[in-house]
């Protein structure tokens, strides 16, 4: 007799004990069951965004290649600050702007732990990059939080983000590289000078990055972009040639164009 025939084998399910194809049964769970829209509740499929709210998505537009704020022009260029103050990323990736639904859906995803808010993110985000053909990075770092917050929270949103878009994209996700020193105060209520001050020298680099090679940094918001600057600079001082940065959601001054 086969020693395996003794190993136990997988629990039973009613698809396995009426032999029904898995493919079938999850189309049979699909009908009985269907996937809701995380935003409105009715039926959308896989994906949990149903085409109603997905079309009330603010999608950002035109906008700044260099730091994602949206354009009077027709055409994604750089924008004047960045053109005589450009930052230490070359550009940034972002297909929505932080106003309602996509700031729902960044709140319940990151202080709600609803991991399916964080997959609608990512899957927006890799269309983004596919749809317009962004040059892919050699690595994908996500942003970290500190040991303390990590406990705290329970898990890593950018960390979530990045497996998930690193996968679909084909792109390998480093998140050892980079590490937060100080557990910093949070940084939303801060002003720009604030912010700043709050996140200098909250970042350091284990190991070296390969010489030349082109980094994507990856989190769920980018506000004023103090935070993910300095972690450019902390990659780029460790190796990096080219840092980008690839977040959904870009949130928007007052006032601004």
């Amino acid at each position: 007799m086969n020693s395996l025939n003794h190993l136990p084998g997988p629990k039973a399910t009613p698809a396995t004990k009426l032999n029904i194809p898995r493919r079938w049964w999850h189309l049979v769970l699909d009908t009985l069951l269907p996937a809701r829209c995380l935003l409105c509740g009715l039926p959308s499929g896989a994906t949990r965004l149903c085409d109603g709210c997905h079309r009330d998505l603010p999608f950002s537009g035109t906008q700044c290649r260099r730091c994602g704020l949206p354009l009077g022009t027709p055409e994604d260029s750089s924008c004047g600050r960045c053109i005589q103050n450009p930052p230490l990323f070359t550009r940034t990736v972002s297909p929505l702007q932080y106003l309602y639904p996509a700031d729902h859906l960044v709140q319940v995803f990151k202080f709600n732990r609803q991991l399916a808010a964080g997959r609608i993110l990512g899957h927006l985000l890799c269309e983004t990059v596919v749809n317009q053909d962004i040059a892919l990075p050699d690595t994908l770092i996500p942003v970290p939080l500190h040991p303390l917050r990590m406990a705290r929270r329970g898990f890593n949103q950018a960390f979530e983000l990045g497996n998930y878009v690193g996968k679909v994209v084909g792109v390998p996700l480093l998140a050892t590289g980079l590490r937060r020193s100080r557990n910093t105060t949070a940084q939303s209520g801060l002003s720009r000078k604030q912010r700043r001050k709050n996140v200098r020298g909250a970042f350091y680099w284990t190991g070296r990055v390969t010489p030349g090679r082109h980094v994507a940094l990856i989190d769920d918001v980018m506000t004023t972009g103090t935070t993910l600057t300095e972690c450019a600079r902390v990659i780029k001082k460790a190796g990096a040639s080219r840092v980008d940065v690839w977040v959904p959601v870009r949130a928007v001054p007052p006032g601004h164009i």
